[in-house]
């Protein structure tokens, strides 16, 4: 899954902002960032949702990132569940 943030820097008097795409383990590696107080995570996504806010994105971003999606592995059905339920069990024994 990808998943699409808005990175703002701010200096004394200016403002950066950046569009990234979060792809595989990212977000794990942000959190460790995170959890070595260089980086905060302010607001995590909403991943129940399939409609994200933002800004529309423009006809060439679109072909980029179906050409992306197209040029990416891909996973058979059986695999991509195998996977899901192993990682159902991990989130569950940190729940507990």
């Amino acid at each position: 899954m990808n998943i699409f943030v808005l990175i703002v820097f701010k200096k004394p008097g200016t403002m950066q902002t950046l569009k990234v795409e979060l792809t595989d383990n990212s977000l794990k590696a942000l959190r460790e960032l995170e959890n070595k107080r260089l980086i905060r995570i302010v607001r995590e996504p909403d991943l129940n949702s399939y409609a994200f806010p933002g800004e529309p994105i423009t006809e060439d971003d679109f072909r980029k990132w179906v050409k992306y999606a197209d040029d990416s592995p891909t996973v058979s059905l059986s695999e991509a569940k195998q996977r899901w339920a192993a990682q159902k069990k991990k989130l569950q024994k940190l729940i507990r």
